[in-house]
């Protein structure tokens, strides 16, 4: 869960990063990629596949004909999130490369543009 949040993090700070942002960050990657170079491991994790499941509530509707009335009910559904193991390759180093590279990133931005987003 803690990297499903980092990696979050990670992705809103680059989706919100400004381009000079962005061009420090690739500024201090050789320097973060010397650091914490990339260090693969076959692990497992547990992977979340949706699935519709009844929710115990049904819609029923009911049509007249003459003196007889018909009524057909069906379930209504939610979706569930079924877990799941999958065997996959993670980067043990990748959460501290990419910390590594916003404060170098934030360092760089305070040098050139007077605050930490490199906003001009």
């Amino acid at each position: 869960m803690q990297r499903a949040l980092a990696g979050l993090f990670c992705l809103l700070m680059v989706g919100c990063a400004t381009p000079e942002f962005r061009a420090a960050k690739s500024d201090c990657a050789p320097d973060a990629y010397a650091r914490y170079p990339v260090v693969n491991v076959n692990t497992i994790v547990t992977r979340y596949h949706p699935i519709q499941v009844p929710s115990g509530q049904t819609h029923c509707t009911t049509t007249r004909v003459g003196n007889t009335a018909h009524t057909t009910c069906i379930p209504l559904m939610r979706t569930d999130f079924f877990p799941y193991p999958q065997a996959a390759v993670v980067d043990t180093n990748e959460a501290a490369r990419d910390s590594a590279m916003n404060a170098c990133a934030a360092q760089l931005c305070l040098q050139r543009y007077g605050n930490t987003e490199c906003k001009p």
